[in-house]
């Protein structure tokens, strides 16, 4: 007996789950902490949102940084809900007082604007599951 090839193909996309399950494999579950490769668009917006934090006591060109930059999320419900942690060195070339204190940090919801936190103190208020993905227990602060 002769299976139509069509039958039998929904029949082996059933079996195992289809497109479904690859699309399923590539998400992931909310509330798990994934880094990220900081990408020369992701660090320049960094830039710009600490130039802008200043309001305009500096310019791009006046920016050191950032450095030693941890760059990963927070998985949300949806991709809108991930949450965006950038954690690193910034500073401003002739303020030798900004080469002090850090980490500094930064955050982004979803396809939304980065905003500046600001120069954490050594106390980055970052997702702890974050910080022991960077194996930055060091700044795990209690």
């Amino acid at each position: 007996m002769r299976i139509p090839i069509i039958t039998s193909l929904t029949a082996l996309l059933v079996l195992t789950g289809g497109a479904g399950s690859a699309l399923a494999a590539d998400a992931q579950a909310p509330g798990q902490a994934v880094n990220l490769r900081l990408t020369a668009k992701v660090r320049a917006a960094l830039v710009d949102t600490y130039v802008y934090e200043r309001k305009g006591e500096i310019t791009r060109s006046k920016v050191d940084g950032p450095t030693d930059v941890y760059y990963g999320k927070i998985t949300g419900t949806t991709r809108a809900k991930d949450v965006y942690w950038a954690v690193g060195s910034i500073s401003t070339k002739g303020e030798l007082i900004t080469y002090q204190g850090g980490p500094h940090v930064w955050r982004k919801n979803g396809n939304g604007a980065w905003r500046y936190v600001g120069n954490s103190g050594g106390c980055p208020e970052v997702s702890r599951k974050l910080l022991r993905l960077w194996k930055r227990t060091d700044l795990i602060c209690d």
